[in-house]
């Protein structure tokens, strides 16, 4: 295991290197006139780089895009990022920091829990404050992150239903599942919990379910001990974690001579899945896209467009489809301006999530509402892992979100967009 999360190590630090050069030379005339300045508190370094760091990177590239092509009203935009360092104190002073620099919004972790600090602080200061890609239905509440906050993730709610119901319509002979719910984040216990409640609700059973909380130095063998007393009587086992804990728990599981299918969320994939847990099979996961680095399978002209223009720019392959979102919230953001005519916030947060905006999330439309403030409906790439390869093997749009008594305004039937 330690020589496996070293790779990973190896891997996060070569990727960071490279995002520093490149932000400080995006942003090193920030404070040239004329400009429109974006703010970036997420992380580089720390627990949450595997998430933010290419993501944040594809906003950038694709706001260069955008500048090339005459920036917006008529003003070219300037970014600047401010590595958390994965420390939530820290992502509200940079907010501030940005803020008092003239950033006329904020661009915040992959994660609620340590994306509120700087969304809080660009609340109060009424700028719009934007997730890359989190997931918590938290984050997308008004009552929670205020008017002006929200995310570009799907839902880590739509995650754990999407499973549900691809499984229940695909997977006829998974009646009784086995649930793994990780403590450590919002998003996983989100995706576990909604993946259960959508399971019972469909008619499934639940043969079993554990807990544990993904840090460093984790110790499953609990776990794997009381998965081997009940899994004679699951169909299936549901991984409701986060990178690279959710591949922890499959080496964990298959290294116990456990085959019993694995299935699970959208964060649970990418390259670290092989480099975690191996080349592991009977396993599937969930996706933005099939992102041509590691899944083989139908992928639209934009994703692969994409993926070849960040290998270009940054000389990295993108590492998991979770990146994706940093792309569409450039598009969405500067579309917001626009429509607002102007960078007040109040007015760009307005505009973003009166349902105004269409964001074209690499294949299906969706839109951002005043209710739920994230984009909508949710729609995925179903991915299957057979000897460390992955390949699409369909899609699946949410039905339908239960409630859970958690307060989140995106239950129920999503918007349909045309």
């Amino acid at each position: 295991m330690r020589k496996r999360i070293a790779v990973v190590g190896v891997l996060v630090t070569a990727v960071v290197a490279v995002a520093v050069v490149a932000v400080g030379a995006a942003s090193g005339s920030r404070e040239a006139s004329g400009t429109i300045l974006i703010g970036i508190s997420a992380a580089q370094t720390g627990i949450l780089a595997p998430y933010d760091l290419q993501s944040g990177q594809l906003f950038q590239m694709r706001i260069n895009q955008i500048n090339k092509a005459g920036g917006v009203l008529g003003k070219q935009i300037k970014v600047e990022w401010i590595d958390t360092k994965s420390d939530k104190p820290t992502a509200a002073a940079n907010a501030n920091e940005l803020i008092s620099k003239g950033a006329v919004a904020i661009i915040a972790t992959c994660d609620f829990d340590f994306s509120f600090p700087a969304i809080n602080a660009a609340r109060a200061k009424k700028v719009p404050g934007i997730a890359l890609c989190a997931s918590s239905p938290k984050v997308a509440t008004p009552a929670i992150v205020g008017p002006y906050g929200g995310s570009m993730g799907l839902g880590s709610d739509a995650e754990g239903v999407t499973m549900a119901e691809w499984m229940h319509a695909k997977k006829p002979q998974f009646k009784r599942v086995y649930i793994f719910r990780d403590n450590s984040l919002e998003y996983s216990k989100a995706t576990a919990d909604y993946f259960k409640a959508r399971w019972v609700q469909l008619g499934g059973k639940v043969c079993g379910a554990d807990t544990f909380v993904g840090g460093s130095n984790l110790d499953l063998s609990s776990q794997i001990t009381r998965l081997r007393g009940k899994v004679s009587g699951c169909d299936a086992i549901f991984d409701g974690s986060w990178q690279p804990f959710g591949s922890q728990l499959i080496k964990a599981i298959r290294a116990a001579g456990i085959n019993t299918p694995i299935t699970t969320n959208a964060s649970v994939n990418g390259v670290l899945v092989r480099q975690v847990a191996g080349n592991v099979s009977n396993f599937y996961a969930e996706g933005f896209a099939c992102l041509p680095t590691y899944c083989a399978g139908t992928q639209t002209p934009l994703v692969r467009t994409i993926a070849k223009q960040f290998q270009a720019t940054y000389h990295t392959p993108l590492g998991n489809h979770y990146a994706l979102p940093g792309y569409a919230l450039a598009d969405a953001l500067v579309a917001a301006i626009k429509k607002a005519g102007s960078t007040d916030g109040p007015k760009v947060a307005a505009a973003l999530f009166d349902g105004g905006v269409t964001v074209n999330y690499f294949g299906s439309k969706m839109k951002f509402t005043t209710k739920c403030h994230r984009p909508q409906p949710a729609a995925y790439s179903i991915e299957q892992w057979t000897n460390g390869k992955d390949k699409q093997i369909g899609t699946w749009a949410v039905h339908s979100i239960p409630s859970i008594g958690d307060g989140s305004p995106c239950s129920g039937t999503p918007p349909k967009v045309k």
